[in-house]
C-alpha cells in the first residue's frame, strides 16, 4: 500500500478517538451508553460501606452536571435501597452501609432536562 493510501486512514482514526471514549469506562468503573450517554459506576469498597461514584457524560463528552439522579439497589438479602445521588467534584456520589457479603444489582436513575434514562449494573462484595 502507498503512502497516501493511509492517509484516509489516519484521518478516521483521528476523527473517531472522541466517540470511541463512548462505551469505554473513563474512570475505571463499568460503562453503559443510554440514548448516547454514558453512564459509569466506580464502586470502592470501605472497610464498613461501599463508596459509589457516578459519571455521566452527554453525546458531545461533556461531563452532565444538572442531572436528578439516584440508585435503586437489590442486596444480596433481598432488601431494597434507593439513594439519591449528590454531584461533586464532576460526578455523583453516595454511600452505601451496612454491607452484606454477595451480588448487588443497581439501576442507575437520572434525569437530565426532560430525558429520563436508566442503566444497570451490578457488584459484588
Amino acid at each position: 500500500m502507498k503512502v497516501n493510501a493511509w492517509i484516509p486512514l489516519v484521518l478516521i482514526a483521528l476523527n473517531t478517538g472522541t466517540a470511541y471514549a463512548h462505551g469505554k469506562p473513563e474512570h475505571g468503573g463499568q460503562a453503559v451508553e443510554v440514548q448516547n450517554y454514558q453512564f459509569e459506576l466506580v464502586v470502592e469498597p470501605e472497610a464498613k460501606a461501599t463508596h459509589l461514584d457516578f459519571y455521566i457524560v452527554d453525546p458531545k463528552d461533556k461531563t452532565v452536571t444538572n442531572a436528578s439522579a439516584k440508585l435503586q439497589i437489590a442486596t444480596p438479602n433481598g432488601q431494597k435501597i434507593v439513594l439519591p445521588l449528590k454531584y461533586e467534584d464532576g460526578h455523583y456520589t453516595t454511600t452505601l452501609t451496612n454491607i452484606a457479603k454477595g451480588e448487588y444489582k443497581v439501576v442507575a436513575l437520572a434525569t437530565i432536562g426532560d430525558k429520563k434514562l436508566n442503566s444497570r449494573f451490578s457488584f459484588s462484595r
